[in-house]
């Protein structure tokens, strides 16, 4: 009955038009669903399965994108194109026993383009560097109870987090589970842990305590408050000060990026934006030495001036507990 199916004339080529336009759009949902339709169909190819993996990346669904990347390198399409991305995803997803076996079967296969040799040779070399020491130190646990207790300067901190990239997470979930419910932790700290655990997909729940609010947060949990929330204020600070002084907006736009980056994934209360934007217009023109008229930030901003100050307090009491204080 399957074998009987006639699909309508010329509804890959139309499928394949709305995926484009999807793609073009950042609809990156649509685009994959689209693609799944023509891999339903027997319809797909090289190129619409590449768009696939993209469109999983894209959702920080990285295992999905990495079997469906291995069957496009090594399956009936033996996509070159693709080779580049599944090493790639391999190597952030921390599988160096797999990117070894697949380099290997790549070079053996002759497949690796001679650009590219230097570049995969060294990655070849690395993982088996990290293989041997992964063997050496298997049984061994990352002590973290300074982070949980925000017992040293942050740069420290930062030296011993910076550890859990080479390592495998898992080995210190109870801990991380720690820290990230911790009132004492610092939550700078707290946010870069959150960033290791989506570059490792560890797809485990955890109780977030930071900056007075509280959630459940796993790497699905949608970011899209927050981003909307940067690219809001960051749009308005532009409106008001790129054109008019471009160092000052630069300024402005580093240090507010920083201070939710010590936020994430969550957005400041009140979640004003006028509020935020008039906050960093002010604090930028205090790094100048420039006055600042109640009356201007009312008129540029349509806001008043209370809130901007109870803002401006919480950006420098941050700044005085040294979350602003890194260097590199």
């Amino acid at each position: 009955m399957e074998n009987n199916i006639v699909f309508f004339p010329k509804l890959k080529d139309r499928i394949i038009n709305l995926g484009k336009k999807a793609l073009e759009e950042k609809n990156f949902s649509k685009a994959l669903m689209l693609c799944n339709q023509l891999k339903e169909m027997n319809e797909q190819n090289s190129q619409t399965e590449l768009a696939a993996v993209a469109c999983l990346l894209e959702g920080n669904r990285t295992k999905e994108a990495r079997e469906r990347c291995e069957e496009l390198v090594f399956g009936p399409f033996e996509s070159d194109e693709a080779i580049e991305v599944y090493i790639s995803i391999l190597f952030q997803l921390k599988e160096y026993e797999e990117l070894q076996k697949s380099i290997k079967k790549l070079l053996t296969q002759k497949r690796i383009d001679e650009n590219q040799m230097d570049k995969f040779q060294a990655m070849l070399s690395l993982s088996k560097k990290v293989i041997s020491e992964r063997e050496g130190i298997k049984g061994e646990i990352l002590d973290l109870h300074i982070v949980l207790e925000n017992s040293e300067p942050i740069e420290k901190q930062l030296e011993l987090i910076n550890e859990l990239r080479v390592i495998d997470c898992n080995l210190v979930l109870d801990q991380i589970h720690e820290i990230l419910k911790s009132s004492k932790a610092n939550p700078l700290i707290q946010s870069f842990i959150l960033f290791i655990l989506q570059e490792q997909s560890i797809e485990k729940d955890f109780e977030l305590n930071k900056v007075n609010q509280r959630m459940v947060w796993n790497t699905s949990v949608s970011v899209n408050e927050h981003k909307t929330f940067v690219d809001a204020i960051l749009k308005k600070l532009s409106d008001v000060l790129e054109s008019e002084d471009p160092s000052a907006f630069e300024i402005a736009k580093a240090h507010f990026q920083h201070f939710m980056t010590i936020y994430f994934p969550f957005i400041p209360i009140p979640a004003e934006v006028n509020t935020w934007a008039a906050c960093f217009y002010c604090i930028v023109q205090q790094y100048f030495d420039r006055m600042i008229d109640e009356d201007e930030i009312k008129d540029l901003f349509n806001v008043e001036h209370f809130p901007v100050k109870s803002a401006i307090a919480l950006v420098k009491r941050f700044e005085e507990e040294g979350y602003f204080n890194i260097k590199g």
